[in-house]
């Protein structure tokens, strides 16, 4: 039987124009995750795996963005190609950010070469934290409200955040005590496309999630460990399966969210808040994140073989119930503070 050949790279790692430059602890995730990804793809039986050797100098140095555009005109592009065209399927670990996740898809699927990945459509919507909210929340997903700086805010007491509407994690997200506030550092840089949500305070938690054709099946439940200083949100790290979902709330939830984006496909990652209120969900992730470094350690199975498996489509998981052995709590930590 013929071996499936995998490319598995990071585009920043690799040396891709265009990355943007990002903190040391987000740079030290990429390392961390490719790394994890790489074990597991080597472990799965049939997978023949190929990457992208880390590129010399700086890799995160900031560089102009490609967009939506080909990765084809430059010394990378060719490299790119060459190694695509090498394998059957590819595997691109990129920040959604800048087009950049969204462009290598399409240049996947141009290549005519699997993509083990969320289609570029998801991936423009999920980049876009203003486009994700009102996908999820036209659903009936519940998600945390997010607004432009020039729409009509909600009166009344209590805290903002505001962020980068085409951002990564916790970078650039800052917590103000009102309204007026948070409308202020907007105005101070009127340059920055910046979205502002109402504070909602609560438990903060994340799935990894397994998706393909409207459905999910949650891997992990896991326990994210956020702090604040100086007004900055710093990311510490996930417990994955830290939490528990007795009632099964959780897991309807996910089947929430991949419903309402059906071309979600693969390794899928969502943010949410536990409050008072209700279970919101703060962001979806169409990549890997934190969480998977720990994921075949606390589940027992490789997920990148889960994976794999959905290349023969949502049968291959809805016939016989997941080969997940254990669920245990295992900590990933980042260590972010320090870093602007």
């Amino acid at each position: 039987m013929a071996r499936l050949k995998v490319l598995a790279f990071d585009y920043a790692i690799a040396g891709g124009p265009g990355a943007p430059a990002v903190p040391c602890a987000l740079a030290q995730q990429g390392g961390m995750l490719l790394q994890a990804l790489l074990a597991d793809l080597g472990a799965v039986p049939g997978v023949e795996l190929q990457t992208m050797p880390a590129a010399g100098g700086a890799a995160w140095a900031p560089a102009p963005s490609f967009g939506e555009k080909s990765f084809g005109d430059s010394a990378f592009g060719e490299r790119f190609a060459d190694c695509v065209q090498a394998a059957d399927a590819v595997w691109p670990l990129a920040l959604e950010t800048e087009g950049l996740l969204e462009g290598l898809s399409r240049d996947v699927l141009r290549g005519k070469r699997v993509l083990l990945g969320s289609a570029p459509g998801a991936v423009r919507v999920a980049a876009s934290k203003r486009e994700m909210a009102r996908a999820l929340l036209d659903a009936g997903v519940p998600a945390v409200p997010t607004y432009s700086p020039h729409a009509s805010l909600p009166e009344g007491p209590g805290a903002w955040v505001v962020k980068p509407d085409n951002g990564a994690g916790c970078l650039d997200t800052r917590l103000f005590s009102d309204r007026a506030a948070a409308l202020a550092h907007v105005r101070a840089n009127a340059g920055q496309d910046y979205v502002l949500q109402p504070f909602v305070p609560g438990e903060l938690g994340s799935l990894s999630l397994l998706c393909c054709d409207g459905k999910a099946w949650v891997l992990a439940c896991n326990r994210e460990r956020v702090a604040v200083r100086n007004n900055r949100f710093h990311f510490l790290g996930s417990t994955v399966n830290g939490l528990l979902d007795a009632d099964g709330a959780l897991a309807g939830l996910a089947q929430q969210v991949a419903a309402a984006l059906p071309t979600l496909w693969g390794y899928v990652g969502v943010d949410f808040i536990r409050s008072a209120q209700g279970t919101v969900v703060l962001d979806v992730n169409p990549r890997l994140t934190a969480a998977y470094a720990g994921l075949h350690a606390s589940i027992g199975c490789n997920p990148a073989g889960l994976v794999i498996a959905l290349l023969k489509g949502p049968a291959a998981l809805q016939a016989a119930p997941l080969p997940v052995t254990r669920r245990r709590a295992v900590s990933v930590d980042v260590d972010s503070f320090g870093q602007a």
